[in-house]
This record gives C-alpha cells, structure tokens and sequence, in this order.
C-alpha cells in the first residue's frame, strides 16, 4: 500500500458567500452518506467537516489517485448529494495537498481559520466530525494521525495562547452589531430564536451586555425555559412568533430549521402593528431561517453573518498577537509531520531490505544445516540464532543512518545508493510500495 497524501477539499466563508454555503451545510445523515459515496470513487479514508461557515472533505486516495481526482471526486459528490450542478460548487471550492493540508487542519481545529478568530465551537465540531468518520469505518492510519494530532494542537494552542478568551462565537459578534444600533440593551426587548448551544452562548453574552427583557423562543419550549431561567427572561413557542415579533426591538436568530421561521409577510404585519418602529434582525443560522427578503422592508434591519466584516476586522486586530503565536505553534508542528513523512518515504526500502536480508538467512541457514546432516535441534537452533544475529547487526546501522537521514531531509542519495548496492530497484521507490500501517516511525 502507497503512502498517499492527505488531500483537503472544502469552501467557507471565504470563499463562498451565505447562500452557497447554507446549500451544501450537512447535518450527520448527510455527512454518514457522503462518507460512503466517496468510498465509492475511490478514497480510502475520509472526514467530512461540516460547520456554520465550512464544509470540508479530508481524504487519501487509494493508490494511484492523484489529488486532481480527489478534487474532482469530491466535488462532484457533494454537488450530486446537494441536487446542485458541478458549476455551481466548483468555482467557491479550494484544495490543499499534503502538508498544507495538515497545516490548515491544524487551523481550523485551533479556531485561526474561523469567521471569529477563537470560537471554542470549531474543536467540538470536528471532533464530531472525526466521531462519524470513524463510526462510518473511513478513517485509517492517516486521518488518524492527523486529526488526533490537530486536536492536540488545539488544546496547546488554546492554553498558552490568549487565542480563545472572552467571549468569542458569532453569537458575541452579533450582539455586539445590536450594541452599536441600540446602545444600552438593557432598555430594549430581545427575541431570541433557538435553544441550543449557539443560543446558550448568544444568552450568555446577552446577559453581560446588560439586556433584561429577553423572550427565548424555540419549538420545545421547556428547551427555551431552561435558557431563559437562567438569567431570569421568560420563553415562549415558536408558535408565538407573530407576537413575539411585534413586542422585540432585537431578534437574534439560531434555530436550525429546514426553512424559514420568519419570513416577509409576517415582519410587515408586525411593523404595521409597531407603527412602523424598526425592528433589527440578526439571523446567525446556517442555513438561515429569516426570508432575506425582510430586508427590503421600510424598518426593518437585517443581517447575517456575512454583514459581520467590520467587527470581525476589528476582533482580528485585537488578537493578532495571540494568532501569530498560535501559527509559530502550528508551524513548529508542522515540522513534526514533515519529519515524520519523510521517514516514511524510506520505509518500503527499509522494509524491501530487511526481506532481502531474512531470504539470504533462510537460504544459507538450510544450506548450512543440510551439509551438518542430522543435527540436533540445539545444533539448529544455535545455527539460526547466529543467523539472526548476524543478519540482524548487519542491517542496523544503515537502517539507522536511511532513518536520521530521511528525517533530516537528506535521504534521497543514500536511499539510491542503497537500492544500486542491495540491487533493489524499482520496487522500493517513494510511492510503488507501502509503509506498513503509516503509524511507524517517529510520533508526528
């Protein structure tokens, strides 16, 4: 088996704006069949990252598939899974190969790569993520070493770098753009749609910012109960949102739901019944669930988190000296995983080697035990032993030096020299043959 790059495959936010990437968000089922549909074209392992502001496929190829059809395999099917055309996910859609592949996993598992630089949200979610993969049976040696690795590159990241304090998620942002229209928030109403962890944490950063009369809003309501008790707010059904909308001054927006939970006609009879008092509406939900629309409504304010630039730049600049020492840890971990496939770019010479070696001892072990006639078994086993032994010391120092020097970048000519000495050509070239399980070697 080859030692196959690890092939990133994905769009965000950067590359993609709203309305593509709530079209090719994926909840678990999705990610579980995508999973298997890539089995299908010819990748042995694979991760699907699915999030608010990404979707990424990680994956190694089976032998002999280059990275351009990997790129080409998975886009086509997430555009096939999504109903899209292959136009319409190829132009947002990036690849990154081998080590910048594991650099940029490393990123967005450490939080540098989110829309808010340092949201605790991203490791969860691919833990998730490495939890499907690993239930639907793609994740092998590779992947393996490589998510494992980032989470424990974001974990140091996260303790010794100021990266992830305060209060950082979307949900801050968005009430910190509440903040800036309205002031105090302690004098307005604020609805907040949803009840899950993105609401807990946008309840949380509401409470801080000193707002009172808050009304969490969710389908379960005893869901929204639990959130809005904690800060002493009220909750309500989703099937009170026509009145729930003509009381809020602010409606912030994290529900997941399959359409839209407000939509035009229902914030105009709501201004109407306001007289015409602006609202402003904050949908942080991917796919969103307030009708983009609204926003062509004489008093009404919408945003998403695409509108989020200005505050994220500012976020940024703050914590750009905590990301750069973040990225001096990542880079330094990097270095790891060169060293490491370095290594085991010599390890089908190696292993072609040491069954060179282990034919030559058979043989003349049997040659030599033939002329002794009948021998003993103590006779035997001292005359394979000495074999063994033989073989065994012979082969340890260049195996070593093939090893440091591999790890040092410097293998190439001892590795040819010892295929042309050993006559052990062809075979044994970086990517003809395997290098066991991928797990030997030093620890990446």
């Amino acid at each position: 088996m080859a030692v196959s790059p690890i092939v990133l495959v994905g769009l965000s936010h950067r590359t993609a704006p709203i309305a593509v990437r709530e079209r090719f968000s994926l909840d678990e089922d999705a990610c579980r069949r995508i999973l298997g549909l890539l089995r299908g074209v010819g990748m042995r392992e694979a991760v699907v990252l699915s999030t608010c502001n990404r979707t990424e496929l990680y994956g190694v190829g089976d032998d002999g598939l280059v990275a351009d059809a990997i790129q080409r395999a998975a886009a086509r099917v997430l555009a096939e899974d999504r109903g899209a055309r292959l136009d319409e996910v190829e132009p947002h859609v990036y690849r990154m190969d081998g080590l910048d592949a594991v650099r940029h996993l490393f990123r967005v598992t450490s939080s540098l790569d989110s829309l808010v630089i340092g949201e605790p949200q991203i490791l969860g979610q691919a833990k998730d993520a490495y939890r499907v993969a690993m239930e639907a049976g793609t994740v092998g040696a590779v992947l393996a070493r490589f998510f494992e690795k980032a989470f424990k590159v974001a974990k140091e990241v996260r303790t010794t770098t100021g990266v992830g304090t305060g209060q950082v998620s979307v949900g801050s942002i968005a009430v910190d753009l509440a903040r800036q229209v309205f002031g105090d928030l302690s004098k307005s109403t604020v609805l907040l749609l949803g009840a899950g962890k993105m609401a807990e944490a946008v309840g949380k950063t509401l409470a801080a910012a000193g707002a009172r009369r808050v009304v969490v809003a969710n389908r379960t309501v005893e869901k929204a109960m639990k959130v809005a008790e904690t800060y002493g707010w009220s909750g309500a059904p989703l099937t009170d949102l026509p009145e729930l909308i003509v009381e809020a001054d602010v409606i912030i927006a994290s529900l997941a739901s399959p359409g839209y939970v407000i939509d035009r006609p229902l914030v105009k009879g709501a201004l109407a019944r306001r007289k015409h008092r602006a609202v402003f509406l904050v949908d942080i939900a991917v796919p969103r669930v307030i009708e983009p629309e609204v926003s062509g409504l004489e008093g009404a304010y919408l945003y998403n988190i695409d509108d989020f630039n200005q505050i994220v730049e500012e976020h940024m600049r703050r914590r750009s000296g905590d990301v750069h020492k973040a990225d001096d840890i990542i880079g330094r971990e990097v270095e790891g995983v060169e060293r490491y496939l370095r290594t085991l770019e010599v390890q089908p010479l190696i292993a072609a080697l040491g069954l060179r070696a282990q034919d030559l001892r058979e043989r003349e072990v049997a040659r030599a035990l033939k002329e002794l006639g009948e021998a003993s078994p103590e006779v035997r086993k001292v005359v394979e032993a000495l074999a063994t032994s033989l073989t065994g010391k012979l082969l340890h120092d260049p195996i070593c030096v093939l090893r440091e020097a591999a790890h040092a970048g410097t293998g190439t000519g001892l590795a040819e020299a010892t295929r042309v000495l050993f006559r052990l050509e062809g075979e044994t070239r970086p990517g003809k043959t395997g290098a066991g399980n991928g797990r030997g070697g030093e620890d990446a």
